[in-house]
């Protein structure tokens, strides 16, 4: 996956995985013209695909597949160490990591969503030294396919999105670290 393609693809997919109001809605033609240009077929497929399903939906019948989706479902919610620790102590030690990481390579985002929340996760993504970014869902990378997982038995819309990141994740090199997947077993 070339820069250009890596960086789009983690930009639309932090847009595409934000709340669909207006202003999301106004975006989409934009992403649309811009999503064409992904050389990487499967990818670009997968998020036009996502595109026509979402326009299948009324803007208020997508709010609230959305809403019911990610903020009623403690199991599918796109807050990434809760699946590790939920409102654990070590959830917060995670948070702090995440943020730090966000702040060396140059990354501030606001206060506005925590560290963890998965639009601001595919943000850095997009802007960091693609090390940077690989390291952080090494670590990740198996809430990621837990989400996946959990969206698709849910038949939801979302979970195409889940799997482009899953692809893109693997074209960047992103494996499951050992620690990963010792917290999982």
């Amino acid at each position: 996956m070339n820069t250009t393609d890596r960086q789009m693809t983690f930009s639309a997919l932090s847009t595409l995985l934000s709340y669909p109001d207006e202003e999301w809605r106004a975006e989409i033609p934009d992403w649309k013209a811009l999503i064409h240009d992904i050389t990487n077929q499967q990818i670009r497929e997968k998020l036009l695909h996502f595109l026509e399903a979402a326009a299948g939906f009324s803007p208020e019948a997508l709010i609230e597949h959305y809403v019911y989706t990610f903020d009623f479902g403690k199991k599918t919610n796109m807050y990434v160490t809760y699946f590790n620790s939920g409102e654990q102590r070590e959830r917060g030690i995670e948070l702090l990591h995440l943020k730090n990481t966000y702040q060396q390579s140059g990354f501030l985002p606001t206060d506005k969503e925590l560290p963890d929340y998965l639009p601001l996760m595919l943000e850095f993504a997009a802007v960091a030294e693609i090390e940077a970014a690989r390291s952080v869902f090494e670590k990740y990378l198996s809430n990621v396919r837990e989400l996946a997982s959990r969206l698709e038995k849910n038949d939801s819309i979302y979970a195409e999105l889940l799997h482009v990141l899953q692809a893109a994740l693997e074209n960047i090199g992103v494996r499951e670290s050992i620690e990963e997947g010792a917290v999982q077993r």
